[in-house]
C-alpha cells in the first residue's frame, strides 16, 4: 500500500502540473486581449519599440536552473551533515531523501510558477493595456466614419499594412508585467527556501548578503521592462505583488517545509557554561 500511495503521488503532482500547464498554454495560444481604445496625443505610448534586454526563454531558464540547482545543493548538504529526513522505500528499492525533498520542493516551486504565470496572463488578455511603444508599433488610424472615436478616445481603429502580426497582439498585453511577477516569485521564494534550510555559523551575514543579491536582480529584471519600453511602471509593480504573494502562499502552505518550525529565526549564540570554582561548603554559606 505504502508503494501505491507513493506512486499515485508522483502521478496526481504531474497530472495536476500537465493540467496548470495546458490551461497557460490555451491562455497564451488561443486567448485574444481585449481591444482596448486610445486617446488621441497620449504620451505614455507614444515611447519607440526597443528591443528586450532580458526575454521570456532567458528569464524562464535562468530561473528554474537557479532555483533547481540551490535545491539539490542545500539537500545534498543537509543530507551529508544528517539533517535530511532518510531514505524512502519504494518496494525494496530505496530512494535518498535528498532525491525526495528536491523533488518535492522543485515540484512545489514549478506548480507555483505556472500559477502565477497563468494569473498574470489571465489579467493580461482580459484587461488589454497598450504597451508604451503601441504608437510605434501600430502606428493606427482612426476610422473616420466611427461614431465611437469621440471626445478624443479612439475605439475603432486599424493599424498600418506594415505592422507585424504578433507585436500587434503583444502590444495589448501591457498590464502586468509577467517578468517582474516571474522574477519577484523566484527571488522571494528563494530567501524563503534559504532561510529555513541553510546556517552558516562562519558569517552571520552570508546568508542574507546572498538573499538581498538575488532580490535585487529580480528587482533589475522588473526595472528593465520599465527601461526597455515594455511596461508602464504600475504594470511592473503589480507584477511585483503578483510574484511575491504567490510565493509567500505557495512556500508558507504548499511547501510548508518540515524543519521551518525547527529552525530558529534569529541568529541565537550557543549559551556559556557556567562553571562554580568555589567549593559546595563555600557556597552553603
Amino acid at each position: 500500500m505504502a508503494v501505491d500511495r507513493i506512486i499515485w503521488k508522483i502521478i496526481l503532482d504531474f497530472i495536476i502540473l500537465a493540467g496548470v500547464g495546458f490551461a497557460l498554454l490555451a491562455v497564451t495560444l488561443w486567448m485574444e486581449p481585449y481591444r482596448r481604445g486610445y486617446f488621441l496625443l497620449d504620451e505614455s505610448l507614444a515611447l519607440p519599440f526597443k528591443e528586450q534586454m532580458i526575454s521570456v526563454a532567458v528569464l524562464a531558464g535562468v530561473g528554474f536552473a537557479f532555483i533547481a540547482l540551490t535545491v539539490l545543493i542545500v539537500e545534498i548538504v543537509r543530507d551529508r551533515q544528517g539533517k535530511g529526513i532518510g531514505d524512502k522505500y519504494i518496494g525494496d528499492s530505496a530512494i535518498p531523501g535528498w532525491i525526495w525533498e528536491s523533488y518535492q520542493t522543485i515540484g512545489v516551486f514549478t506548480f507555483g510558477a505556472a500559477c502565477q504565470h497563468f494569473t498574470s496572463d489571465l489579467a493580461k488578455n482580459v484587461i488589454g493595456r497598450l504597451r508604451p511603444h503601441f504608437y510605434d508599433v501600430c502606428k493606427p488610424i482612426p476610422r473616420a466614419d466611427s461614431k465611437l472615436n469621440q471626445l478624443g478616445y479612439i475605439v475603432e481603429y486599424d493599424c498600418a499594412a506594415d505592422a507585424d502580426p504578433a507585436l500587434i497582439k503583444d502590444m495589448r498585453l501591457s498590464f502586468p508585467s509577467a517578468h517582474a511577477s516571474f522574477a519577484m516569485y523566484s527571488a522571494i521564494f528563494f530567501v524563503f527556501y534559504v532561510q529555513v534550510k541553510c546556517k552558516w555559523r562562519g558569517s552571520k551575514l552570508l546568508r542574507h548578503a546572498i538573499q538581498y543579491a538575488v532580490f535585487i536582480g529580480a528587482w533589475y529584471v522588473g526595472l528593465s521592462r520599465v527601461v526597455d519600453h515594455m511596461h508602464h511602471w504600475s504594470d511592473v509593480a503589480v507584477g511585483f505583488a503578483i510574484g511575491a504573494l504567490y510565493a509567500c502562499v505557495v512556500f508558507v502552505y504548499v511547501l510548508k517545509p518540515k524543519s521551518a518550525s525547527s529552525l530558529p529565526t534569529t541568529w541565537v549564540d550557543p549559551p556559556e557554561t557556567v562553571t562554580n570554582t568555589l567549593p559546595r561548603a563555600a557556597l552553603a554559606r
